[in-house]
C-alpha cells in the first residue's frame, strides 16, 4: 500500500496551494481530483470558440506584501509564475439610486477624493468608513478585530455613518456579490477587510485566465516531488482505532481501479458535508455537528457572452461594471435579487457584475470578444426543473439578460454570437458544492466564539478552502497557507 505524508482531496485553489507549500517543504504529497482538470472554481476553458472564465474575474494584488495571498503564493512558488494584470480602476457603479455612473478608483486616497467629490454631503462619513476599512484591511486578521466590530453587519455600519444616503452606500458596496447577497447579514469587518484589500493594492486579473494559476500550482506540487492525479474520486476516508485520519480510498470515475493509500494527514478542498459522507458514522456526526451553526454562502450565476465587436463600442467604459437595477433604491434591496431567477424573466433583473476582458491586457483570446455577467443566484431557483425544463428556462433568462443589457448598451444584444450560462445548479454539479455555495460558509457577523480554522473536529483532517475561513480567492489562499503552516508546526 502506498504511503504519503499528506493526501489532499480536491485540486481546487486551496488544495493546490496547501499541497504546493507542503511539497516544497519536503512532505510527500498526493493531490486527488475528481474532475478532468485541476482548478475547481479557479478554472478557465473554451466552449467552442468562446473563452469562459470560471469565476476569478478580479482579486487584490498578491505582489503587495500586505495582501493576505502574498506569503502563501511565495511559499507555493507561483507568485511570479503568472502575470497579474491591473484592472485599471476598481469598478464603475451605475443604476439603482445613483443618478449618474460613478467610477470607483482602486486605491484609498483616490477613493476618498472621488467619493468626497461626488457625495460632499457625506464627506465626514466617507472618511470614517475608509479609515476603518484601511485599518481592518491592514490588520488582515480577525483575531485583531475589536469585539465591538465583529458583530456589526454592513447595513448597520452604513446606517450609523450615512443614515439615508443610499447613493453613497451603493457606490461603496456596488460589488456586493463578490462576497454575499444581503448587506443586512454581511459581516462589516469581513467586507472592510476584503474590499479594503482592493483599495490597498488594486485589482488584478491573471493574464490568460485563472487556469494558468491553478496549473502553475499543480506544476509546483509535481516539481517538488508530489503527485497530482485527475479523474479520480475519493470514496472513503479511513480512521484508526483512536479516531485519527489515516488514509483514503479512491477510484476511477466509473468505480474501477480502486486504490487505498495511507497518510497521517488529510487536507480537504471539499465541503465538510462532503467529507462527512466519506467517513464512518460516528466521525461523520462529530464533523457535521462542529459546523452545524454555519450557514452556506450564496451562489452565483455566470453568463459569458461572445460578441462580434469589442464591448467598448457599445458603451462599456472599463474592465469592471456594477450594474444596479432600477428597482433597487436602497442598498438593502440588493437582497431581493438572489431569488428573481426562481420565476420567469420579467421587468425586474438582479444586480449584475460585468467584466470586459478586452478593456485590459487580459490575454483572453478574441474574437469573439468576451463579456462576463454574474450575480447572486440560489439553487432553489433551478433545482425543481427537469433537464429539458431547466435548459429552456435558462435560455429564456439568457435572452432576457441580453435584451436588458441592450437598454444600457445599445447594439450589444445583436452582437452576441455565442454564449455559455452557468447557474447555481451548475456550481453544485461542477464543484460538488452543497447548496451551490461559491464562498464556503456565509460571511455573517460573528462573536469571538465562532472561530473558523483549518483544523477540524477529526484529528489529522484539515481544511484548505473557503470553509476554513472566509470565501473568495484571497480567503481561500490565505486559509490554505494557514493550513500548511499548521501541519508543518505539528510535525
Amino acid at each position: 500500500m502506498a504511503r504519503y505524508d499528506v493526501v489532499v482531496i480536491g485540486a481546487g485553489l486551496g488544495g493546490l496551494t496547501a499541497g504546493a507549500i507542503l511539497a516544497r517543504a519536503g512532505r510527500k504529497v498526493l493531490v486527488i481530483e475528481r474532475s478532468n482538470s485541476v482548478g475547481g472554481a479557479a478554472s478557465s476553458y473554451k466552449s467552442g470558440d468562446l473563452f469562459v472564465e470560471g469565476s476569478l474575474h478580479e482579486t487584490s494584488d498578491p505582489n503587495d506584501p500586505r495582501d493576505p495571498k502574498h506569503g502563501a503564493l511565495v511559499r507555493a512558488g507561483v507568485l511570479d509564475a503568472v502575470k497579474w494584470i491591473p484592472g485599471g480602476g476598481f469598478y464603475q457603479a451605475r443604476g439603482g439610486p445613483l443618478s449618474e455612473p460613478f467610477a470607483m478608483p482602486d486605491k484609498f486616497d483616490a477613493a476618498r477624493r472621488a467619493l468626497s467629490e461626488r457625495f460632499p454631503q457625506s464627506r465626514g462619513g466617507i472618511e470614517r468608513v475608509l479609515t476603518d476599512m484601511e485599518r481592518l484591511a491592514s490588520a488582515a486578521d480577525f483575531d485583531l478585530i475589536p469585539e465591538s466590530d465583529r458583530s456589526l453587519s454592513l447595513s448597520q455600519k452604513f446606517e450609523r455613518v450615512f443614515g439615508n444616503d443610499e447613493a453613497v452606500k451603493c457606490a461603496l458596496a456596488a460589488n456586493l456579490s463578490y462576497y454575499h447577497d444581503d448587506p443586512a447579514t454581511l459581516s462589516w469587518p469581513f467586507f472592510a477587510m476584503s474590499q479594503g484589500g482592493f483599495f490597498l493594492s488594486g485589482g488584478r486579473y491573471v493574464q490568460g485566465g485563472s487556469q494558468r494559476l491553478s496549473s502553475a500550482l499543480a506544476r509546483a506540487v509535481r516539481t517538488a516531488g508530489g503527485e497530482v492525479v485527475i479523474r479520480r474520486v475519493v470514496t472513503a476516508i479511513a480512521l484508526d482505532a483512536q479516531g485519527l485520519a489515516n488514509g483514503v480510498t479512491h477510484s476511477a470515475k466509473d468505480g474501477s481501479d480502486i486504490q487505498t493509500v495511507e497518510s497521517p494527514v488529510i487536507v480537504s478542498n471539499a465541503a465538510p458535508e462532503i467529507l462527512a459522507s466519506l467517513m464512518p458514522a460516528d466521525a461523520a456526526r462529530k464533523l457535521n455537528d462542529s459546523y452545524a451553526q454555519q450557514k452556506p454562502s450564496i451562489s452565483l450565476f455566470a453568463l459569458t457572452l461572445g460578441l462580434s465587436k469589442p464591448p467598448r463600442e457599445f458603451g462599456l467604459s472599463g474592465y469592471s461594471t456594477q450594474l444596479l437595477p432600477p428597482w433597487m433604491t436602497r442598498l438593502d434591496d440588493y437582497a431581493q435579487g438572489a431569488a428573481l431567477m426562481a420565476g420567469e424573466p420579467a421587468d425586474r433583473m438582479p444586480p449584475f457584475a460585468i467584466v470586459d476582458y478586452a478593456a485590459i491586457d487580459s490575454g483572453v483570446p478574441a474574437p469573439p470578444y468576451v463579456l462576463s455577467i454574474f450575480g447572486p443566484d440560489r439553487l432553489s431557483n433551478w433545482d425543481g426543473s427537469d433537464l429539458d425544463g431547466y435548459r429552456d428556462k435558462r435560455a429564456r433568462w439568457q435572452d432576457a439578460i441580453a435584451r436588458y443589457l441592450d437598454r444600457f448598451y445599445p447594439g450589444l444584444a445583436a452582437a452576441v454570437t455565442t454564449a455559455s450560462f452557468n447557474t447555481a445548479l451548475s456550481v453544485r454539479q461542477y464543484l460538488n458544492a452543497p447548496g451551490g455555495a461559491v464562498y464556503g460558509f456565509a460571511p455573517v457577523p460573528r462573536s469571538g466564539g465562532a472561530h473558523r480554522s483549518p483544523r477540524t473536529a477529526v484529528p489529522g483532517l484539515y481544511l484548505a478552502s473557503a470553509y476554513a475561513g472566509f470565501g473568495g480567492y484571497t480567503g481561500v489562499i490565505q486559509s490554505a497557507g494557514a493550513c500548511a503552516d499548521m501541519i508543518l508546526r505539528e510535525g
